[in-house]
């Protein structure tokens, strides 16, 4: 089994960061002919759900919860098979941390600032701006989960579209649960390699890193900054960070386990 990391050694040329962007931008046009319509599928199944549910929590009739995510799903079916195009383009970006952060930095930046007028445009003609920013919200969290996996699984040849390596949307699905797993299962793999290596600074820093993310994703998706507990009462134990790191020592204790019998079954081999 190959390790799980994001760093895995492509099956294409590599290339720099620099070389990624000045190819984009010398040829934008690649952008809209190799337009991701997996990614376009998917991104909009994925985010239409979520302006209908919080208009149906708001209390809003079914028609124009319907309509809310109506409008997310063309938006996003439209600008989703771009931002597509545009992450498969730094796929073969080494080392992979740059690529992640140039895509973290334009693709839901784009994105959202777009969804941010076509989705404040419904709420004006229907009056029902009170529930747009929640939605935008919980949208932009989406946004930075998507980019990740999007760049984790397009760095494996699937759900890219246009080249060699690409299959159907079909086969690419099929290989999502297995994909999920080594996404989940990344950090805490990196975590327990680094504190092998006796890194523990970065062990540590990797640790506050995933409490303080999950601390915001929590806030956003249920805009309530932490947990009460004890009636009401706030204490250290009612953030989300505390949850999040508890949440991670469970996949690091995970993660130790299926490399101990992956040694075991590779020693008996």
């Amino acid at each position: 089994m190959n390790e799980m990391t994001f760093d895995t050694t492509p099956t294409v040329s590599t290339e720099t960061i620099g070389e990624a962007l000045k190819g984009v931008w010398q040829n934008p046009a690649q952008l809209v002919r190799q337009w991701n319509y997996k990614g376009a599928i998917m991104s909009g199944s994925l985010r239409a759900p979520i302006f209908l549910i919080t208009y149906l929590v708001g209390r809003e009739s079914i028609k124009l919860a319907l309509g809310a995510a109506l409008v997310q799903f063309i938006f996003r079916f439209i600008f989703a098979g771009v931002g597509g195009a545009l992450i498969q383009a730094f796929r073969r970006v080494e080392p992979a941390w740059k690529a992640l952060l140039a895509i973290l930095l334009i693709v839901p930046v784009i994105s959202h600032v777009f969804e941010y007028f076509v989705q404040t445009g419904f709420a004006y003609f229907t009056q029902t701006g009170n529930h747009t920013d929640a939605a935008i919200l919980r949208s932009v969290c989406i946004s930075i989960l998507s980019a990740l996996f999007s760049l984790f699984i397009m760095r494996r040849d699937v759900m890219i579209v246009g080249e060699a390596e690409s299959q159907s949307i079909w086969s690419d699905l099929a290989k999502f649960p297995l994909l999920i797993f080594e996404f989940m299962a990344f950090i805490p793999l990196e975590v327990i390699k680094r504190f092998k290596r006796g890194e523990y600074l970065r062990v540590l820093l990797s640790v506050a890193a995933f409490g303080i993310f999950s601390q915001l994703l929590g806030w956003a998706i249920t805009n309530k900054p932490f947990w009460t507990y004890d009636k009401g009462k706030t204490t250290f134990a009612s953030f989300w960070g505390v949850d999040g790191l508890i949440i991670l020592a469970i996949g690091i204790v995970l993660a130790a386990i299926f490399l101990h019998r992956r040694a075991k079954s590779s020693e008996t081999v």
